[in-house]
């Protein structure tokens, strides 16, 4: 008996936080119960997405990629960000949907609307810069996340980074980000590799982007291809976000030596199709977005 009162002792304000986030779930799961459908301007893309971030209109790469092509294709869209509570079938928190018709995955979320609009960014561009910026977002899409991910949720939290106000969630929240982080990881394959070896990677993809980048004003030229919503999304999130992060320190160092192109870039992408940014984000959680 004395060795449990000096647990609850020890570790209460875990088990407060513990107790709080279960009740929040038990809430969460007997709403969704409930949900009512709403309804919909039509003709209206819905992006459904979490909340918008800090220092970036989300802290979810793949939102951020989204919202930005719908803005590059002039897409008619509205948010609603719900999608913490109300995920797609597929699990994913970034899905739309139009007219009823629901579509998970930032991917085939793109090439849904690409059907329904009539619309192709990547036409006038060769099959072959085609195939190189397909590339180029794959491993963006597939590996350079990942590294970021590890950082983030898990050396992030070992080198003592403060991530939990970062992302204004609860501490345990943001430890079981961690752990699920490192099992999908692991089962991807960065995750199997050391936090040195994992650094090496993300230098390896940073340096990539960069000499495929070179002095071009976008990844294929003078203007944007789909691939580019990708880059912007995945590099945004190390370009803007904590300075405490291990992974803004190894990109921030990368630009100072030889790859200032890539800070360059995404400075460019803000410019040209975010012009509302600052309506878009929470200054740091001190204030609303509006937008």
């Amino acid at each position: 008996m004395d060795s449990i009162r000096d647990f609850v002792k020890t570790y209460s304000r875990e088990i407060c936080i513990s107790a709080a986030v279960g009740v929040a779930l038990v809430t969460i799961i007997k709403r969704r119960k409930k949900w009512i459908k709403k309804v919909y301007p039509a003709n209206t893309v819905v992006h459904h997405q979490i909340g918008r971030g800090p220092h970036t209109p989300s802290i979810t790469p793949f939102a951020l990629k989204l919202e930005t092509y719908l803005r590059m294709a002039k897409i008619p869209y509205m948010n609603e960000h719900d999608s913490i509570t109300n995920k797609s079938s597929k699990g994913k928190m970034t899905w739309i949907e139009y007219n009823g018709e629901e579509v998970a995955d930032s991917e085939f979320c793109i090439q849904y609307v690409n059907r329904k609009f009539n619309v192709d960014l990547d036409k006038d561009f060769s099959e072959e810069d085609q195939a190189a910026a397909r590339a180029i977002q794959r491993m963006v899409d597939e590996h350079l996340y990942w590294t970021i991910g590890l950082y983030w949720f898990v050396y992030d939290l070992q080198h003592g980074v403060d991530i939990a106000t970062l992302l204004n969630v609860p501490w345990l929240v943001v430890r079981l980000a961690g752990n699920m982080i490192k099992k999908q990881s692991y089962n991807q394959g960065v995750g199997r590799h050391s936090e040195a070896e994992v650094q090496h990677v993300m230098e390896e993809d940073l340096q990539a982007l960069s000499k495929f980048l070179g002095k071009k004003k976008f990844l294929l030229g003078e203007r944007t291809c789909s691939a580019d919503c990708a880059v912007f999304g995945m590099l945004a999130q190390i370009h803007w976000h904590s300075p405490d992060s291990e992974s803004v320190k190894i990109y921030k160092s990368l630009l100072v030596v030889e790859y200032s192109n890539l800070g360059d870039y995404c400075e460019r992408m803000k410019e040209e199709f975010w012009p509302d940014w600052d309506d878009c984000i929470t200054h740091g959680w001190t204030r609303k977005a509006t937008k």
